[in-house]
């Protein structure tokens, strides 16, 4: 491949692979008081898982392939299903039950409660670990597949520049918030969203458990499946 072509697939990959949720999970830190310092961590922190996976599933291909992929025991893959619909079904039913309880609360003003709630969860130790924790959310994009296809045809340099453009276009929502806060405009971002969280974090959060306890009951139902007739639906 020449060199414009692989940089038309890398923007085509980056337009399949498009994702401003990441901005979103930074807009809610912001709004409940994340330092400047916190919000580049967990930029960087993505950043640096994707760009990783990216080059780091070039590399197993590269090992794996010539010799055959490597059969999984089915109750390996049963166990392991088993597993993550046990962790997302707790964490769902934890979600639901905490939301509950906040709602048989005395209703209390937007900006105070965004005060009392400003440090909870946004250190930039925990930013770390939540961009980190988001950056694997890529291993389900088929954008972020077809990325791991084209790096596999280029060497390590170009390989791991097509991986960085590619998560600079992809999360250009994220990177551009990020850029914002970086240069002081995160206060005025998050006296916006102090405003607006107490109207949207409800119905975003109602959509967020109801997707993680889908996820869970997909994969239980899957494991139910495999323990009944011996075969899998997701595999």
């Amino acid at each position: 491949m020449t060199s414009w072509q692989v940089l038309g697939a890398c923007v085509a990959m980056a337009i399949a692979g498009f994702d401003p949720f990441g901005a979103l999970v930074l807009l809610g830190a912001v709004a409940r008081g994340t330092s400047r310092r916190a919000a580049v961590a967990f930029t960087v922190a993505s950043a640096a898982v994707i760009v990783a996976a990216a080059v780091a599933l070039d590399l197993l291909a590269y090992a794996v392939l010539p010799h055959g992929l490597p059969h999984v025991p089915s109750i390996v893959w049963g166990s392991l299903e088993a597993a993550a619909a046990l962790g997302l079904l707790a964490w769902g039913l934890r979600r639901l039950l905490s939301r509950r309880n906040d709602g048989h609360q005395a209703p209390t003003d937007p900006d105070a409660e965004g005060a009392s709630r400003r440090r909870r969860g946004t250190g930039t130790g925990a930013m770390t670990v939540a961009g980190a924790a988001y950056g694997l959310t890529v291993l389900g994009d088929p954008g972020f597949w077809g990325l791991v296809a084209l790096v596999h045809r280029l060497q390590a340099g170009p390989a791991l520049g097509i991986a960085a453009l590619w998560w600079l276009l992809s999360q250009s929502p994220l990177v551009a918030l990020a850029i914002a806060i970086a240069f002081g405009a995160g206060e005025p971002v998050g006296r916006w969203m102090r405003r607006s969280w107490s109207r949207i974090a409800g119905p975003l959060g109602r959509v967020g458990t109801a997707a993680i306890l889908l996820g869970g009951l997909v994969l239980a139902a899957d494991v139910v499946l495999w323990l009944v007739t011996g075969s899998f639906l997701i595999r």
